[in-house]
C-alpha cells in the first residue's frame, strides 16, 4: 500500500525542512516545491494532500487556481506560514483552505492536523461515490407522478403515488381516481383548476393531496411536458414536502442493505423541505458571517413573480440581528433603490427574511468591463438617492461596496444587505466597527461611524468609477488601515487627467479625513454636482461624457 503523498509548496527553506522532518517519519511520501512551480506539479501528479508555507505570498492567486481547477479543486489544503498572521489565515480558510498550522510546528499537532484532514476528506470522497452508487441503483426508478384528462376531471396515479398516499392497485394500471376525490379542499381544487389551464412548467406549486384516510398530504405538484400522443392527457410529477426524519435518512444511508424492497420506499425517502412551509430553495446566492442568503421559489403562487431571496441565519443566536434587518428594511421601504421586505417568517426556530428579487449584475461584476460614462454618472446619482433616503429615515448602511449594488436590466440600482445598517436613535454616532474596509472612513475604523461615513464610501465608490483604482489599498491590513487613517488619496487628476477639475475636487471632499469638512448630506452632494455638471447622468450632452476610465 502506497504512503499518502503530500505536496509541500514555499521558499522559506528552514520552514520546509521543519516541516518534511516531521511528516516523513510519520508514514506520508512528501516532496517540496517552489510556489510557481506548485500549481503544473499538482495539476500533473496531483498530492493527497498540499501544505503552503509561504507560496501565498509568492503567488497571491495560487488558492482561487487550485480550488477552481477541475484536477486540484478537491486536494485539501492546510496553510503553514512560517509567521503566523491571523487575518491572512481566515481569508485563506475563506477562500478554501482547509486547515491551519501555527509556528513554531509540535510534531504531534502536525501530525494529528495532516491526519484528520485526510481523513475528512477520505470521508467526503466515500459519501460522494455513495450517492452516484445510489443514483446508478435506482436509476430506472419512476419518481411519484399521476395523469389526467385536459378537464381535471380523473387521474390515474403511479405505483409509487399510490404507495405515498394509501391507495390499492399493486400494478402500473391501478384504477382511476376522481380528481376531486385526489384534492384535499376546495382551495386545492380551484388552484389545481389554474395549474390545468397554464403551460406546463419546470416551476413546482404547492398543493395539499388526500390520503386513503382523508388526511392532507402536502405536496409539490409540477406539471411535465406533455407527449405527442395522446394529446388529451396532462401529466404532473409529485415531490411529498417536508424534512426527512432521522430514521428515514439512516435507512436511505443503508440503502445497500435492503435493496429488494427500496424501490417501494423510495418515494417516502425523499422529502422537500420548504423554508416556513412554503418557500422552496433554488440556488445558493451567497453566504455572510451570521447566514446565508438562498433564491427561493414561492410555491403557493400562480402568478409571473414567483421568485424571491430568502435570508436564512445560521443559527437561532442571529434572531435578533435578523429582526433589526427587518425593522430596517420596514423603514426604508417602498424604494426603487432598496429591495422589498414581503415577509418575515420562522423556520426551525429561525427568523428568515423573505426579500424582493433584484434581477441583474452586481457592480462589482461590472467593473471588469468598461463602463459608459452616462451611466456610471446615472449609478452614481441613485446611489446618492437612495443614502439620501436611508439618512431621511435615521438608517446608516455602513457597508457600501460595489458587490452590494445590484444594477438591474433597465439600469435602475439597488442598495442590498442592511446587516450592517444602523438606526440612529437618541444619538448619531455608532460605537460598533463594522463595515469592508477599503470603503471605511476613518472614523468608522475608529469604531464611531456616523451618516458622512456613508459619505466617504460614495467618494472611495466614485474614485474607483473615475480612475479605475482605489484611493486607499493593501493586501497587509494594518497597511490599508494606516493610509486611510494617515495618508490622503492621489488626486484622481494624477490618475486619469480627463476628470474635470470640479469633479476631482468634489470627490476629494467626499474623503475628507475629518468628518465636518465633508458633504453635511448626500442631498448636498447632488447639488454640487449638478451645480457644476448640470447634464450629469444624462444620455446625451453630458459635460464628463468624455472621460475614460
Amino acid at each position: 500500500m502506497s504512503l499518502p503523498r503530500i505536496l509541500i509548496a514555499g521558499t522559506d527553506t528552514a520552514t520546509l525542512q521543519r516541516l518534511t522532518e516531521i511528516l516523513a517519519p510519520g508514514g506520508y511520501e512528501v516532496k517540496v516545491s517552489a510556489p510557481e512551480e506548485l500549481l503544473p506539479l499538482a495539476q500533473s501528479q496531483p498530492p493527497d494532500l498540499l501544505i503552503l508555507v509561504d507560496a501565498l505570498a509568492e503567488e497571491p492567486y495560487l488558492l482561487q487556481q487550485l480550488k477552481s481547477g477541475p484536477l486540484t479543486r478537491e486536494i485539501p489544503i492546510i496553510l503553514a506560514p512560517s509567521h503566523f498572521d491571523g487575518h491572512l489565515a481566515a481569508q485563506g480558510l475563506e477562500l478554501g483552505a482547509d486547515e491551519f498550522l501555527v509556528s513554531p510546528f509540535s510534531p504531534p499537532e502536525v501530525l494529528a492536523r495532516v491526519a484528520v484532514v485526510l481523513k475528512l476528506k477520505g470521508d467526503q470522497q466515500l459519501i460522494l461515490a455513495s450517492q452516484k452508487e445510489f443514483s446508478r441503483l435506482f436509476q430506472e426508478n419512476v419518481q411519484p407522478l399521476f395523469y389526467c384528462d385536459r378537464e381535471g376531471t380523473v387521474c390515474h396515479l403511479n405505483p409509487s403515488l399510490r404507495r405515498l398516499l394509501g391507495y390499492p392497485g399493486q400494478g402500473d394500471r391501478g384504477e382511476l381516481l376522481p380528481v376531486a376525490d385526489l384534492l384535499y379542499d376546495q382551495a386545492d381544487r380551484t388552484r389545481f383548476g389554474q395549474l390545468l389551464t397554464r403551460p406546463a412548467s419546470a416551476s413546482p406549486f404547492k398543493m395539499n393531496l388526500k390520503d386513503r384516510q382523508g388526511k392532507a398530504v402536502t405536496v409539490l405538484l409540477k406539471s411535465l411536458a406533455p407527449p405527442p400522443e395522446p394529446a388529451d392527457r396532462t401529466a404532473f410529477q409529485v415531490q411529498p414536502v417536508g424534512t426527512t426524519s432521522p430514521l428515514k435518512k439512516a435507512l436511505k444511508g443503508l440503502v445497500e442493505h435492503f435493496l429488494p424492497g427500496a424501490r417501494d420506499y423510495l418515494a417516502l425517502l425523499s422529502m422537500t423541505p420548504l423554508l416556513g412551509g412554503r418557500y422552496e430553495k433554488v440556488k445558493k446566492l451567497g453566504q455572510g458571517s451570521f447566514g446565508e442568503v438562498w433564491l427561493v421559489l414561492d410555491t403557493e403562487t400562480l402568478g409571473p413573480e414567483r421568485q424571491y431571496v430568502a435570508k436564512i441565519p445560521f443559527s437561532k443566536a442571529a434572531n435578533p440581528k435578523f429582526r433589526k434587518e427587518a425593522e430596517i428594511c420596514r423603514k426604508l421601504s417602498p424604494h426603487p433603490g432598496v429591495a422589498n421586505l414581503l415577509a418575515t417568517l420562522e423556520d426551525e426556530g429561525r427568523v428568515v427574511l423573505i426579500q424582493e428579487y433584484a434581477a441583474g449584475e452586481t457592480l462589482g461584476d461590472m467593473l471588469g468591463e468598461e463602463l459608459p460614462r452616462p451611466l456610471i454618472e446615472n449609478l452614481i446619482l441613485q446611489l446618492i438617492e437612495v443614502v439620501a433616503h436611508a439618512h431621511r429615515q435615521r438608517v446608516m448602511h455602513r457597508d457600501i461596496k460595489p458587490n452590494n449594488i445590484i444594477v438591474q436590466p433597465d439600469g435602475t440600482l439597488k442598495l442590498l444587505d442592511y446587516g450592517a445598517a444602523k438606526i440612529l436613535k437618541d444619538k448619531d454616532i455608532s460605537a460598533t466597527m463594522v463595515g469592508s474596509r477599503p470603503f471605511m472612513a476613518p472614523e468608522q475604523i475608529m469604531g464611531k461611524s456616523e451618516r458622512r461615513s456613508d459619505i466617504w464610501a460614495i467618494g472611495v465608490l466614485m474614485y474607483l468609477l473615475y480612475t479605475g483604482e482605489l484611493p486607499f489599498y493593501s493586501e497587509v491590513e494594518k497597511l490599508l488601515i494606516d493610509q486611510i487613517l494617515e495618508q490622503e488619496p492621489a488626486p484622481p487628476r494624477e490618475l486619469n487627467p480627463e476628470i474635470p477639475p470640479p469633479l476631482e475636487k468634489i470627490i476629494l471632499r467626499c474623503l475628507k479625513k475629518k468628518v465636518e469638512e465633508r458633504y453635511p448630506q448626500a442631498l448636498a452632494l447632488k447639488a454640487d454636482l449638478l451645480h457644476h455638471f448640470p447634464g450629469y447622468g444624462a444620455d446625451a450632452d453630458s459635460p464628463s461624457k468624455g472621460i475614460k476610465k
